[in-house]
């Protein structure tokens, strides 16, 4: 998805708002064109990471907010909001989810808009739980820590929501010296109920971007929604 959204930010004179922007995998490479990129995270030790990131590439202007996108409050108003990799769908309420797209529209310029992407977990659905951990990641860093990320997880169908329990384990020399265990729900919508949502936020155009790469019919959906 980096270079799709690159390729789409190309060229953009607007102001970019990025939520749950994390460490800045999508933002450093935007703002590295040129285009103007504000971010918003709930997490402050990510967004540390992000900046001495930013500060080692010269790159200068990128304010960074540590706030909730359900709820953020902004000085500035801007011409797109961007939120990738279905970071949306950690908002599991109805409610939360409104508010959040609620939020999003009033810090929209006029003739601004919203760009997102969500997805199906549709592999965890055919299986509707996996009671004991399983390996979903196993890397090497490169100061040669070895990073293992475990999953396990349960499906709330009525509810369409996938609780997940991640087990975060690292090795030094095939020792144990750390290791973390986060809960992480995430809710799927499906195509039309998302559409729903996004005119009953008050967006006045949405579009489904079926012929963006990251479109797979049925799976996962792109959207743009204009204020």
């Amino acid at each position: 998805d980096v270079d799709y959204y690159m390729h789409y930010f190309s060229g953009f004179e607007g102001r970019v708002l990025e939520l749950a922007c994390g460490t800045g995998r999508l933002l450093i490479p935007i703002a590295e064109r040129g285009i103007e990129i504000h971010g918003l995270d709930s997490a402050e030790d990510m967004l540390v990471v992000l900046e001495r990131k930013a500060a080692a590439l010269g790159l200068k202007g990128i304010a960074l907010h540590q706030q909730s996108m359900e709820d953020f409050a902004l000085p500035v108003k801007y011409d797109a909001i961007l939120l990738s990799s279905g970071s949306f769908q950690l908002l599991t309420s109805s409610a939360s989810a409104l508010k959040s797209l609620q939020c999003i529209r009033a810090h929209l310029e006029d003739g601004g808009f919203f760009l997102t992407d969500i997805f199906v977990p549709w592999d965890d659905i055919r299986a509707p739980e996996c009671a004991s951990y399983q390996v979903t990641r196993d890397v090497v860093r490169p100061d040669g820590t070895r990073s293992i990320v475990l999953e396990r997880f349960e499906i709330d169908i009525p509810m369409q929501i996938k609780r997940g329990t991640y087990r975060y384990e690292f090795y030094n020399q095939k020792q144990l010296v750390g290791c973390l265990v986060d809960d992480l729900p995430i809710r799927w919508y499906w195509k039309d109920e998302f559409i729903r949502l996004l005119q009953e936020a008050g967006f006045s155009q949405v579009e489904l971007l079926t012929q963006s790469p990251l479109y797979d019919e049925g799976c996962s959906f792109v959207f743009r929604a204009s204020r």
